[in-house]
This record gives C-alpha cells, structure tokens and sequence, in this order.
C-alpha cells in the first residue's frame, strides 16, 4: 500500500477509534491529550513524549520492537503533517526511505536509514520546489533523549 494511503488509514483509525492492525499503545494517553488537530496540540504531544519518557525511560531498540509502538510513532508522524497542512494549505506527500532517497538523493548523506529516517513527508504549496520534513526526528528525540533540545510543536512550527 502507498504510504499516503497507509498515513490515511492511521489517521481515519485515530479519529474513528477504530482498531490498528498490530495494535496501538497509549491510546487511553492520546485520547486525554485531546489530539484535535489543532496547531496548540503539538505542545500536548510534546508533553504525552515527556510523560511516557519520564515514566517508561524506552530504549529506541526495545522501543520499536513492539509493533504497537511502532504504530503509536507512525501515528504521531502523520498527525504531526495532517496538522501542518490543516494550519496553512499545504498538500503532503509521504515519504518511504527509499522513495526520499530517490527524489532527494543528497539525502543519504544526512538522513542514513533509521527508524527515525523510515517516513518523511514533502510539503508545498503550489511551487514546484516543496519544503522537506522529518516528523520522527522531532518525536523520537523528545521520547528518548534525558533532555531533549527538539520539541515537535517547534520542529513543525517552521512549516506553520
């Protein structure tokens, strides 16, 4: 399946509180931070990251082992695009690794192959050029790292 219509299928499962197939973790968490699509709902996934870091403390490994994880990652990924393209027009072409590789070769260098690298999304706005995004870099360092310097409601901000 594209992976638009995969980002698609995660979010219409998310409003819908329809299964995921393998399962999602923190449902009950996204559900009470009160995920509306709006652009002050990136500080609340910033703070749900914090939470489930400051009591979980994941190890990415182990992390994304679990495939209810992965889908809870992959989620909060296409949420944080379905966001920025609600806020200001923009259309959103996802990305696979591979795919970004191809379209953008100067990539590699920047963007090997990680959990963390797996999704990305082109944004644009009618031009011809469209503004590169990494949604996981942002959610994976503020659910992993001690102290995190990224924050995603900042990280996509620059696309707002």
């Amino acid at each position: 399946m594209p992976i638009n219509a995969v980002a698609d299928q995660y979010l219409r499962a998310f409003r819908e509180n329809a299964e995921f197939e393998g399962g999602l973790n923190f449902r009950r968490a996204l559900t009470q931070s009160k995920l509306d699509f709006s652009v002050g709902s990136l500080e609340r996934v910033d703070t749900l990251l914090d939470q489930i870091r400051a009591r979980f403390a994941p190890e990415p490994d182990q992390f994304i082992a679990d495939q209810r994880n992965v889908n809870f990652l992959y989620l909060l990924a296409f949420y944080v695009g379905e966001v920025v393209v609600r806020a200001n027009g923009a259309a959103i072409e996802w990305l696979q690794y591979d795919e970004m590789i191809e379209r953008i070769p100067s990539n590699r260098d920047f963007f090997p192959y990680c959990f963390g690298s797996s999704v990305t999304c082109i944004l644009s706005w009618g031009t011809e050029d469209g503004a590169f995004f990494v949604p996981l870099a942002s959610i994976e360092e503020r659910l992993y790292e001690a102290e995190p310097t990224k924050s995603v409601a900042f990280s996509a901000g620059a696309f707002l």
